[in-house]
């Protein structure tokens, strides 16, 4: 049976992660301890508000904490995906499933990933889902508005088909918004994250991340792992250390080719998808790429004790 890790992205966090987990698996907890941080995890993992681990400066590395420890418990009960894939920052969890990073290096990237995107714009940024648009729509609006503008506004994900993400300035995303719906979009959701992700005003974070790639190696994949940045597939046949630091480079600050990504995934002869953490939103993106496939959804002791009963049956 081939099975699919699935790691989401920024904006899936939820309050309290992780609790129930750090209460019933020693490996889990003993992943959490070894944990130092610029913040308490688990105070911020299991007791901070949903606002406040909205900043992306915690989310990064929670999100990386929680999903790395949840493979560890799947792959102590001798669970293994055939292919991983990850969302934004849940990238780095697929690497680490992938072998690509160690949990330490992981966890290194996602908390100075989370500080430099935090700290990279000056200004007041926002992300917005627009629902059941045209592509081509929406990518002219954007460059009509950027260029009559002071700031651009650029399409940051295209996560399945239907759902395309906008990033900018937040008074030049809601002038984008205000044009769509005068075109006859009518819906527009708002993202639970602080800054414009995957887009140019990531400049100096990509910078930052380029330097820190220079103190952590990047070994050779022994799980094949979907990329963001052109939708490939990345495997041991065509690995090179470099190119796999540029590619994570050019991800920060380039458009999220997600839905793509899932495509080429469905085309490995997948049996079982997992998405790891919560909100179901890849579950969501899947229903729109390939409605056929069946995605697990683990978030909590619960859900992941009926996915291991599921596998264990057949």
């Amino acid at each position: 049976m081939k099975i699919c890790f699935l790691y989401g992205g920024q904006g899936s966090q939820k309050m309290g992660m992780g609790k129930d987990f750090y209460d019933n698996y020693p490996i889990f907890k003993d992943f959490y301890e070894s944990i130092n941080l610029h913040f308490d995890l688990k105070e911020y993992s299991f007791e901070k508000s949903d606002e406040e681990i909205a900043q992306t400066q915690y989310t990064q590395p929670i999100m990386v904490a929680f999903q790395i420890g949840i493979t560890k418990i799947l792959n102590e009960k001798n669970i293994f995906p055939s292919i991983v894939g990850g969302l934004s920052i849940g990238e780095y969890s697929a690497f680490y499933a992938s072998n690509i990073l160690t949990d330490k290096d992981a966890m290194k990237i996602a908390e100075k990933r989370g500080l430099a995107m935090a700290q990279n714009s000056k200004m007041k940024c926002k992300m917005m889902a627009i629902i059941g648009a045209d592509e081509t729509l929406v990518r002219n609006t954007c460059e009509e508005i950027s260029e009559k503008g002071e700031y651009p506004v650029e399409i940051s994900n295209l996560n399945c088909p239907g759902q395309i993400v906008i990033a900018g300035e937040e008074n030049a995303v809601d002038e984008v918004v205000s044009v769509l719906k005068e075109n006859g979009v009518r819906k527009a959701l708002a993202l639970k994250v602080s800054n414009a992700f995957h887009t140019s005003y990531m400049q100096s974070a990509s910078e930052e991340l380029e330097h820190i790639f220079k103190d952590i190696k990047f070994s050779k994949p022994i799980i094949p792992v979907g990329l963001n940045l052109d939708a490939s597939i990345y495997s041991q046949d065509i690995y090179y250390e470099d190119k796999c630091k540029q590619i994570m480079v050019k991800q920060v600050k380039n458009t999220v080719h997600f839905g793509k990504e899932l495509e080429n995934i469905i085309k490995q002869d997948i049996d079982v998808f997992v998405e790891i953490g919560f909100s179901s939103v890849i579950k969501g993106f899947m229903k729109k790429v390939d409605p056929s496939k069946k995605v697990y959804e683990i978030y909590s002791v619960e859900t992941l004790e009926n996915f291991v009963k599921d596998m264990e049956s057949l």
